[in-house]
């Protein structure tokens, strides 16, 4: 991965006819808001917009409703496929196991990561629609906020909305992780031995929270494997904000973790915090758009401080999270999410 231009111009008409002969609702409509039957728009959503988008980076696209966010993630798989053959696009819409096998949609997602729905049988309960060994499976549901025992043995069409949602979320996972991650090694020394302290593990370098909460060992992307990206449209948008936060947290954990690139987008800004995302891309109405990244290195230091003179949304005043208020929630500082918000207490989402 690279940087990439992205460009989209669309030139709009009203919808004709099957013989191209205006209806008289068509014309009605016309009139009263003065639209000429055969008059043409350009519109252009992005115009020589450059991304700087790395392995195992979380870019998440906000902003209002109609704005191009959807436009912009089906553009960024494209360049993202273009780029690296092998990569494993999963899209979290290809996942719903209520679809059936061979349905489009999404944006265009799933390149080597298959199709279906898991095990492809929507009537099986939701644990054996997970192909993993049962402590992964159940590990990995726990960590996309599904953590109800009672849930695991419903069907996906006895869920709510917001309870499939986070099984797509976990069946999604499951197939761009590929394989089961290592279970963690048992303690050594025998019973009468004292159990032996961990050793500290390092610090994630820019202050960036530990994958080991997580649950998963850490696997950082290299240029030299296949690139492995979860695209997330409506990311989180059906789940009640408390919930939607732990989600968003523990994703940030597990792409640390995996080295797994996400794209997600969502007219909620409300999840900058716990998503801590590499890249942040606000859509603005028409052809503005800001771009900030985590990384001073990587984007314009003075981009912030430009967006304040132009009386702009900027870094702070969107809310996004500083280094040193995610430095302190890991310390176990008040900002963190409550631990499982998603299990009993999920039935909110209904």
């Amino acid at each position: 991965m690279a940087e990439f231009t992205i460009n989209r111009k669309f030139r709009t008409a009203p919808a004709a006819g099957p013989d191209d002969t205006p209806s008289d609702r068509r014309l009605r409509v016309a009139e009263m808001f003065g639209i000429g039957t055969d008059e043409t728009h350009d519109v252009t959503l992005y115009d020589d917009l450059r991304l700087d988008v790395r392995p195992g980076d979380v870019v998440f696209v906000t902003g209002p409703s109609g704005s191009g966010k959807t436009v912009l993630l089906r553009d960024l798989v494209r360049a993202l496929a273009e780029a690296d053959p092998r990569a494993r696009v999963v899209d979290l819409a290809d996942a719903d196991p209520l679809r059936p096998a061979d349905a489009g949609g999404g944006t265009g997602g799933d390149r080597g990561g298959g199709t279906g729905n898991g095990r492809g049988d929507a009537a099986a309960p939701v644990i054996d629609l997970l192909r993993w060994p049962l402590e992964e499976a159940l590990r990995l549901v726990s960590l996309a906020g599904l953590a109800d025992a009672f849930l695991l043995l419903r069907t996906p069409a006895e869920l709510s909305d917001g309870q499939r949602y986070r099984l797509r979320l976990a069946l999604a996972l499951e197939r761009v992780l590929g394989e089961a991650p290592p279970a963690p090694e048992p303690a050594r020394g025998g019973s009468g031995d004292p159990p032996r302290k961990p050793e500290a593990a390092p610090r994630p370098a820019r202050g960036r929270r530990s994958p080991c909460a997580a649950g998963l060992p850490t696997r950082r992307a290299t240029g030299t494997e296949a690139p492995r990206v979860l695209v997330a449209d409506e990311f989180c948008s059906t789940l009640d904000r408390l919930c939607a936060r732990a989600v968003a947290y523990r994703v940030r954990r597990l792409a640390t973790a995996e080295g797994v690139t996400v794209l997600a987008a969502s007219a909620h800004d409300d999840l900058l915090e716990d998503l801590d995302p590499d890249v942040l891309i606000v859509k603005h109405a028409g052809a503005h758009v800001e771009v900030h990244y985590a990384d001073p290195a990587r984007g314009r230091p003075d981009a912030a401080a430009d967006c304040l003179a132009r009386g702009k949304r900027s870094t702070r005043a969107a809310g996004l999270p500083t280094r040193r208020a995610t430095a302190d929630r890991d310390r176990g500082g008040s900002a963190d999410p409550p631990r499982n918000p998603c299990g009993a207490a999920g039935e909110a989402d209904r």
